[in-house]
């Protein structure tokens, strides 16, 4: 009889500087619920890692005067030792600069063009490097990040973007048919209210500023952008 399975994972670590308390919290407690199912004779897969790409990792290592590659090699064995010295029990530590990741995001990012959910369009507002977003004129406050408070500067660059308004109809239908989907309570109705309702932008999935991420495949000059780099770890 095959066991039930149960999968976990941390957020994957930034390795723009070196590791701080909050990822070690993190870890901790994924750890502790990994042993525990494992304990009560779940088939756990846990998976923690790391996030390597991006404008903010680029400039830095430029100012440290090395590679970026240098640069993430340092911080993710920083990140790895300080998981084995606590005795974590992970089942795989993911990094984006691993070479089937890479493959699998191009892939990814392929399939995504082919069936018609990216295309290729122009991208103008006001943009912050450290948390690698842009914004309107509207979202900013007192002409500053909103989230994390630091200067924005004007950019404007081609792009490739995700329709996420066209999938705006099935998620609705999707959370609602499934109360269990986003937990707890508070998280689904933040989705629901602030993002849902209000209607979905397409999202912008590919950048020509910087050159370290993952190329797209079909468009060389274009990095695959954070959000089908980084997040589709949990798959690959």
């Amino acid at each position: 009889m095959s066991k039930e399975k149960f999968y976990i994972t941390t957020a994957i670590a930034y390795t723009s500087k070196k590791p701080h308390i909050g990822n070690t919290y993190e870890i901790v407690l994924t750890d502790a619920i990994a042993r525990f199912n494992r304990f009560i004779g779940k088939d756990v897969f846990f998976l923690t890692g790391t996030d390597e790409h991006g404008q903010k990792i680029q400039e830095i290592a430029e100012n440290e005067g090395i590679t970026p590659k240098q640069h993430v090699d340092k911080i993710a064995g920083q990140i790895k030792d300080i998981a084995d010295m606590l005795n974590i029990s992970y089942d795989k530590f993911i990094r984006t600069t691993d070479d089937y990741h890479v493959k699998a995001v191009q892939q990814i990012f392929k399939k995504l063009y082919d069936q018609g959910d990216i295309y290729k369009s122009e991208y103008e507002g006001w943009y912050c490097t450290p948390c690698e977003s842009f914004w309107t004129e509207t979202q900013l406050v007192d002409g500053k990040c909103p989230d994390c408070g630091r200067e924005v500067k004007k950019a404007k660059e081609e792009a490739y973007f995700f329709k996420m308004s066209k999938y705006q109809n099935k998620l609705m239908e999707y959370i609602e048919s499934h109360p269990e989907f986003i937990q707890p309570e508070s998280r689904k109705n933040e989705m629901v209210n602030n993002f849902l309702k209000p209607g979905l932008q397409d999202l912008c999935v590919s950048r020509t500023s910087f050159t370290w991420g993952i190329p797209v495949e079909f468009d060389p000059g274009h990095i695959v952008y954070v959000w089908i780099d980084a997040l589709s770890n949990y798959i690959t």
